[in-house]
């Protein structure tokens, strides 16, 4: 009977490299093969082909939030579910703790944790008469900003339904509710359990004080068009993908034809989280 295969996706740090080449040894002592698709762990973990990870039938992190969702959106797209262990500073998506690894991380591996399908979004840019080009996908948020030096800037919101009106500010944020608590929230944007199938619109900084937060149906697509002319402005996508927006360019953003996959910590659940790390319930 041939090993499963366990793809490991590590943040860029000699504490996080140092882990990994433990739950490398700790992984193939419980009967399953792990490997790696970066080079940079090539001396501790076996580095396989990006089309390996097809073959894979889990994805572990290792590090904090933001190399969950980089390795979330390099898995969704294949069906493969993910689990965090926490080396960050917040661990909101990576829910083990290092000490919990022996413990909890085989209850993972047989299936025995609860398994969650989340909303993430699909993200394509598009110029007046041409196709569509697609950027990434979305874990968290997509924001369209203006930058650092910029002015105010006016945001055209339209979606499938009819336009939702103009917005003037700092920018735009359109989140999941897996990101709802990430910048959204820092932004006055609510907290959407993480199940719901929902979109939320919140606006960075607005002018107008009546233009507040919305929360949509995930069916309804959202297409935001930067109205002007003289700002740089920023498209971001999970904090870590980015480029520079024209403007005749607009952003599309949906609901991907795909769910991510995440495995929970087996002895919490979604609002022990907030107790935990938001700190809820203290003074």
């Amino acid at each position: 009977m041939s090993q499963k295969k366990v793809y490991l996706y590590v943040k860029h740090s000699p504490n996080a490299y140092e882990f990994a080449s433990k739950l490398f040894q700790m992984l193939e002592k419980w009967g399953y093969q792990a490997f790696t698709d970066q080079e940079e762990l090539r001396n501790i973990i076996p580095v396989k082909d990006k089309e390996e990870i097809k073959k894979a039938f889990i994805c572990i992190v290792i590090g904090g939030d933001g190399t969950f969702l980089a390795g979330a959106r390099k898995v969704a797209p294949l069906g493969i579910p993910i689990v965090g262990i926490n080396l960050g500073r917040f661990g909101f998506l990576t829910e083990i703790e290092t000490i919990e690894v022996n413990k909890l991380l085989p209850k993972v591996l047989k299936g025995e944790a609860p398994l969650q399908e989340r909303l993430i979004f699909e993200v394509c840019i598009c110029k007046e008469g041409e196709e569509e080009e697609f950027i990434d996908y979305a874990v968290n948020d997509v924001v369209v900003s203006k930058s650092a030096l910029a002015r105010m800037i006016d945001i055209s919101i339209d979606t499938s339904l009819g336009h939702l009106g103009t917005i003037s500010g700092d920018g735009i944020i359109v989140a999941t509710p897996t990101g709802s608590t990430a910048y959204a929230l820092a932004s006055g944007g609510p907290i959407v359990y993480p199940t719901l199938l929902a979109s939320i619109i919140v606006p960075i900084c607005p002018h107008t004080l009546t233009q507040r937060p919305i929360v949509i149906s995930d069916e309804v697509e959202v297409i935001l068009n930067v109205k002007t002319p003289y700002s740089e402005v920023f498209l971001t996508i999970d904090g870590q993908v980015g480029r520079k927006l024209s403007i005749n360019e607009k952003v599309i953003i949906r609901k991907a034809p795909f769910k991510l996959k995440m495995f929970l910590h087996p002895y919490r659940n979604y609002f022990d989280l907030l107790r935990i790390k938001l700190k809820w319930g203290k003074r």
